[in-house]
C-alpha cells in the first residue's frame, strides 16, 4: 500500500516537472515571436521605400525687359527614394527630371522649345502630421534641398549652345503628401536658384527655373 502510494506521489511530481518545463518552453516562444512581430512592425513603420512617377509644369523667370516670354509647359519624373521617421522623417532619393521650356519672341509671336534634362538628388525633411496611424493614412509637409545634375540639352531652337546650359543646378522644394494604404500622391513646387543659362559675354541673364509637380506612387 505504502509502495503504491509513494509511486503516485512520485508520479504526480513528475507530472507536475513536465508541466512546468512545456508551459515555461510555450510562454517564452510566445513572448519571443510577439516580439518579434512588434519589432517588424516598428521597422516597417519607420523605413519605407517609395517609386513615384508626375506631370511637371515649367517655366523660367526671365528679365523683365526681355523680349522673350516664357509660359507653363508640360514634363514629367520619375523617382525612387528611403524614408525614414515617423512624426519627424527624413528622405533621400533620385528621379529623372525632364523639363520643357515655351520660349515666345514678343516681336515675331514665334515659340521655340527649350528642353533639358536632369538626374535630381532631393534630400528632404518632413513633419507627418498623422504618424498615428501612418501605415493606414498619413498628411506630410516637406522641404527639401535639391542638388540637380543636367544630363540632356535640347538648345538649339532658342540660338543657344550646350555650353551655355548650367551642368549643376541647385532647386529649394517645398510640398504636401497624402498617403493611404501602400499608395500616395504628392504635389509641390521646385524652386530655381541658380541661373540655368549661364552669363553670355559677361552679361547677366536671368533664367531661373522654376517647376510644379504632382506626382502620384506606392511605398513598399
Amino acid at each position: 500500500m505504502n509502495s503504491s502510494r509513494n509511486l503516485f506521489k512520485f508520479n504526480k511530481t513528475i507530472l507536475a516537472i513536465l508541466l512546468f518545463s512545456f508551459s515555461s518552453v510555450l510562454f517564452g516562444q510566445n513572448e519571443s515571436t510577439g516580439d518579434d512581430i512588434q519589432q517588424k512592425k516598428e521597422r516597417k513603420a519607420k523605413s519605407s521605400f517609395k517609386l513615384s512617377g508626375g506631370a511637371t509644369f515649367n517655366d523660367i523667370k526671365l528679365d523683365s525687359d526681355s523680349d522673350v516670354t516664357s509660359g507653363a509647359t508640360l514634363g514629367y519624373n520619375l523617382g525612387i527614394s528611403y524614408k525614414r521617421g515617423r512624426f519627424f522623417y527624413y528622405e533621400v532619393g533620385a528621379r529623372i527630371n525632364s523639363r520643357s521650356f515655351d520660349l515666345e519672341d514678343t516681336g515675331d509671336q514665334s515659340i521655340n522649345k527649350l528642353k533639358v534634362s536632369a538626374i535630381d538628388v532631393p534630400l528632404t525633411g518632413g513633419v507627418n502630421l498623422t504618424s498615428f496611424a501612418d501605415r493606414l493614412v498619413g498628411v506630410r509637409l516637406f522641404l527639401s534641398a535639391v542638388p540637380s545634375f543636367t544630363t540632356g540639352k535640347k538648345v538649339d531652337e532658342v540660338g543657344l549652345e550646350d555650353d551655355d546650359i548650367q551642368s549643376v543646378m541647385f532647386y529649394g522644394q517645398a510640398g504636401l503628401g497624402i498617403d493611404i494604404a501602400f499608395f500616395f500622391i504628392e504635389s509641390g513646387f521646385n524652386f530655381g536658384v541658380d541661373n540655368l543659362v549661364k552669363n553670355i559675354e559677361n552679361e547677366s541673364i536671368k533664367s531661373i527655373p522654376n517647376q510644379i509637380f504632382v506626382n502620384l506612387g506606392f511605398r513598399f
